[in-house]
């Protein structure tokens, strides 16, 4: 397993070698999480989505501030990780997820998206925007059954490439269901 290390001293992470095949996996980290995450998650994720499906995994901790410079994060991950690729796989948590429904769709490397729970009581009308003109593959959007968010779930626009999953007896952090978690790439974003 290859050690994550920082790439722009502050807050872009990878980890693995990039490669030339033009593909990637992005993780976008809830609000303040770290390159590994509760209980390695990130870290968990990375290293089976690099061995089974040979992604260079990317990870972006989601800032504190991002709501101030949700722009400017989005852009650094893409000029980072994004921008040069054919084939990018997304993955946001939380706040991660919110900034991934609204500036992907500007992106059309980016071919699949899993966000989960989503914080929606900020902007819905951008998240709404952003799922709309998203032109990918497919895009999953999965909640936590006790997740604060998933009352507005039903409020997503019904497109044939937005499916929404709710997970029984989850909660924002997904506490107790950590292994539950780090499948969620396997089961809602390659399969």
């Amino acid at each position: 397993m290859k050690k994550l290390r920082d790439i722009t001293g502050t807050y872009l992470w990878e980890y693995a070698e990039d490669d030339d095949e033009g593909k990637a996996f992005v993780i976008l980290t809830g609000l303040g999480g770290s390159a590994d995450g509760f209980g390695n998650k990130y870290s968990r994720i990375a290293e089976y989505v690099q061995s089974d499906y040979g992604f260079p995994v990317f990870i972006a901790p989601t800032p504190e501030d991002v709501w101030e410079k949700k722009e400017k994060f989005f852009d650094e991950v893409v000029a980072r990780f994004i921008q040069n690729k054919t084939c990018v796989y997304l993955m946001g948590v939380s706040a991660g997820a919110t900034i991934a429904l609204w500036y992907a769709a500007k992106y059309p490397q980016i071919k699949r998206i899993l966000c989960v729970n989503p914080v929606l009581n900020i902007n819905l009308h951008l998240t709404s925007s952003g799922i709309r003109g998203f032109c990918g593959e497919k895009m999953a959007v999965v909640f936590g059954e006790k997740d604060p968010s998933v009352k507005w779930a039903e409020q997503l626009p019904a497109l044939p490439h937005l499916q929404t999953y709710i997970i029984p007896d989850a909660d924002h952090v997904f506490s107790g269901k950590l292994n539950e978690f780090i499948d969620l790439p396997k089961k809602y974003l390659f399969a």
